[in-house]
């Protein structure tokens, strides 16, 4: 019998979506998808209204029928459920949950408030395409609850250490600073990607975090995707530079082209789990 994956839009809605595709692709990893009342909603640029969005969320976790869960897609508006969710009941109900990009916010939030490992990287509406194989490979190693490791990563600094993996899309952590729901960045591994933000923009994010004192009390930093994040102007210099600016000089491990994010889409991480990170190995592996 086929387990069953509640698919809810905690964020945009979807105009263009194949059920058929999605239902396929799910059952050859032994599940079969069930949707949120609320999936397919439309409010401005949200997937319906936040207290449905909410609602939905809400029975994902607590449903006793439900297996797993996912986000259909990202976009904008998982942030603004976060006050309004029961964080008590969903550590009570804890759950396989994969979603990526804007999902992050609501994927650290949990983190934070219920102790819940999420797994960011993957959302249904990548279903509709194959995935690509190592994409294949971790997400059958979360369903099981296998441990994997990333090799071949790029050194920037080379220190070694362990801590617990957070992270995702760079602009949803930002917004999460100063906030209840700002995960506790104090021993942890950092995953940061981005999309679409010019050199300047990510430049500005960082500079944010730094001056919060995240980098002093994070224990490793994992660079992944900046898909299309380039510059309209050219003396603006290139995302890299940024990059290098930042964190090139910090006494922690620090890596790049860590295959996850935007234009990659080649593996998910969990967020909440414990890792090592060698930096002078190119090494991250989970504990």
């Amino acid at each position: 019998m086929l387990k069953k994956m509640a698919i809810i839009s905690p964020s945009s809605f979807t105009s263009e979506y194949d059920e058929q595709k999605v239902r396929l692709a799910l059952k050859s990893f032994g599940y079969e998808p069930v949707y949120g009342e609320n999936v397919f909603e439309y409010n401005r640029f949200l997937a319906g209204s936040d207290d449905k969005r909410a609602e939905d969320v809400m029975w994902a976790f607590t449903d006793k029928t439900i297996d797993a869960v996912m986000t259909l897609r990202g976009g904008y508006g998982s942030a603004r459920l976060l006050d309004k969710l029961d964080y008590k009941q969903i550590a009570k109900h804890k759950k396989p949950f994969f979603g990526f990009s804007d999902a992050t916010a609501l994927q650290l939030a949990l983190w934070q408030k219920s102790k819940l490992i999420s797994y960011s990287g993957l959302q249904a509406s990548f279903l509709q395409d194959k995935l690509k194989e190592p994409m294949k490979e971790t997400f059958k190693a979360f369903l099981s609850g296998k441990k994997v490791a990333w090799t071949d990563l790029t050194p920037v600094t080379a220190a070694k250490a362990k801590g617990v993996l957070i992270g995702g899309t760079l602009s949803l952590i930002v917004s999460l600073i100063g906030t209840p729901y700002e995960p506790d960045f104090k021993k942890a591994i950092l995953v940061l990607e981005d999309v679409g933000e010019e050199p300047y923009r990510v430049d500005r994010m960082l500079t944010q975090l730094r001056l919060a004192g995240v980098f002093d009390k994070v224990r490793g930093i994992v660079l992944a995707g900046w898909h299309r994040c380039v510059s309209k102007d050219p003396f603006d210099g290139n995302v890299n530079a940024v990059l290098h600016e930042h964190f090139a000089s910090l006494k922690i491990p620090v890596v790049k082209k860590f295959p996850y994010g935007h234009g990659i889409n080649e593996t998910i991480f969990p967020i909440g789990s414990m890792a090592e990170l060698d930096a002078s190995q190119g090494v991250l592996k989970l504990l």
